[in-house]
């Protein structure tokens, strides 16, 4: 009998170990050619966050989009037919990744470039008093540049950021109101809002 609890025991760690494992992994986004023009996506581990997926064409507009509800995974084909021939970007977001996949159409297919695949893990602020830190999750991600404006649109502050660091930036000198916090990694920008009240 005792066996048999040290047994089931070690199995829970084991079980337990995977779970944690696993929320500790960067979202997943797997992309398909299944026929001449449609493609298969999957996207799963986004963990709590509401994640949107779009098929968007080098001038920005949008042919394709769905949402991911908080806690679910996602599956599906995608017939791509009636879209005109060219480059697009499946893009699959949500407030902690961005992924982008290539995506080219001609006459008789629609291929996902998987080779040319970017994942990236967005960069995390947190307010302490009237300080804000910067936090660079993802280890492939060497810098970030953080950008602070008003909303006039001024820059208030620029600064780089190393992903061997955690840059903290002073905002005691900052007047109560609303401004936005650019991030800039990897040729994409990511925004947030910021409040602050005195």
């Amino acid at each position: 009998m005792k066996t048999m609890k040290k047994v089931m025991l070690t199995i829970m760690t084991v079980m337990i170990s995977t779970l944690v494992i696993a929320n500790e992994n960067r979202p997943t986004v797997k992309v398909e050619n299944v026929t001449a023009k449609s493609i298969a996506v999957i996207a799963y581990d986004f963990g709590g966050e509401k994640t949107g997926i779009q098929l968007r064409s080098a001038n920005g507009q949008v042919f394709y989009t769905e949402t991911i509800n908080s806690g679910e995974n996602f599956g599906k084909k995608l017939e791509l037919s009636a879209v005109p021939n060219g480059e697009y970007t499946l893009e699959v977001e949500n407030a902690n990744s961005y992924t982008a996949i290539p995506v080219v159409m001609n006459n008789d297919s629609a291929v996902a470039k998987l080779a040319d695949k970017v994942t990236i893990v967005k960069p995390k602020l947190s307010i302490v008093g009237d300080k804000m830190n910067v936090i660079i999750a993802d280890q492939q991600t060497d810098e970030v540049w953080i950008s602070i404006y008003d909303v006039n649109a001024n820059r208030l502050a620029l600064e780089k950021v190393s992903s061997s660091d955690t840059k903290r930036f002073d905002l005691s000198k900052l007047a109560a109101g609303n401004y936005t916090v650019h991030m800039s990694t990897r040729g994409k920008k990511f925004v947030q809002s910021l409040s602050l009240d005195k």
